[in-house]
């Protein structure tokens, strides 16, 4: 037998061989060796050693990238004090990790779903935030008219059911309402195709905004193509909703103190008043006023 024959392209040899060099490059999948690997013999063994050797270089790997992404992150959310550019911080570097377009961020309000950051690339939208630019969008409603839950709609159905939600092709997709989305392509030319939207919920499993994502595109063409579960993307999640809960919390903490700081400065002008009106040259002074007024009223 020739060596050409030994490592010909369809050779357990030459699929091992390839198989490293997809190690080496990071692109390195399960399937490469797995027929190989039920083998009994030395080339089994072998891709059984390799193939156990490439999840474990995957695995750190995809850690080296988690702490090198998500630390940085991280630190900017905990360290940012504007609650707008916060915002605006949670839907650019989710962008960044899922390669996405386009990005909305809700946040909950009451029975709302409020609109308070959008931005897409390829339009060169900015809305909210920092941009001081006003999203012309009402609010996502939680429920409807006759106190239903609306489902309908992407974007309270995550925030009502806590659940993520994958599209691949919105235009394709059943049980959902896009014709505000396809409303929007139409005045815009856009083309909005695969979504991902995630509820963001707090410790105590309230979901306090919504984060949608749109059109992700494959890094080497730049075709749309449908989302995909990322790691770093799962811990961005995490880190936006510490963030944005803390923010809301002190927010709301800051806003009961400015009450309970209004009511102190109302009953300390009213005990004020009163300790004023109780005195005995105040008394004096509203009986010679009500007397002057008597004398008035003879003439």
């Amino acid at each position: 037998m020739s060596n050409l024959t030994v490592v010909s392209a369809s050779s357990p040899l030459k699929r091992i061989i390839h198989a490293i060099k997809a190690v080496e490059t990071g692109e390195y999948t399960a399937d490469l060796l797995s027929d190989i690997a039920k083998d009994a013999g030395d080339l089994g063994q072998l891709a059984r050693m390799l193939d156990a050797m490439a999840r474990s270089v995957t695995f750190r790997d995809n850690q080296l990238r988690l702490l090198r992404k998500v630390i940085p992150i991280g630190v900017a959310l905990s360290a940012e004090k504007d609650f707008n550019r916060l915002l605006e911080t949670l839907v650019i570097e989710a962008q960044a990790v899922t390669n996405a377009d386009a990005g909305t961020l809700y946040l909950a309000e009451k029975d709302e779903l409020k609109f308070v950051i959008l931005r897409n690339t390829s339009l060169h939208l900015e809305m909210g935030g920092t941009s001081k630019n006003e999203i012309p969008f009402y609010p996502v409603r939680l429920h409807n008219a006759d106190g239903s839950e609306n489902r309908a709609n992407v974007a309270s159905h995550a925030a009502l059911t806590h659940n993520r939600i994958n599209i691949a092709d919105a235009y394709q997709a059943d049980g959902f309402d896009f014709s505000g989305t396809k409303s929007f392509d139409a005045r815009t030319k856009y083309h909005s195709k695969s979504f991902l939207t995630i509820p963001l919920q707090n410790k105590e499993g309230t979901v306090i905004g919504v984060l949608q994502l749109i059109n992700a595109k494959d890094p080497k063409s730049g075709e749309i193509v449908p989302f995909t579960d990322d790691d770093v993307l799962e811990a961005l999640v995490l880190l936006a909703t510490a963030a944005l809960d803390g923010y809301i919390r002190e927010a709301s903490l800051r806003q009961e103190i400015a009450q309970l700081k209004i009511e102190i400065d109302q009953s300390r002008r009213a005990r004020q008043v009163a300790e004023i009106t109780d005195t005995s040259y105040f008394k004096e002074l509203k009986d010679k006023a009500q007397q002057m007024r008597s004398r008035d009223d003879k003439k």
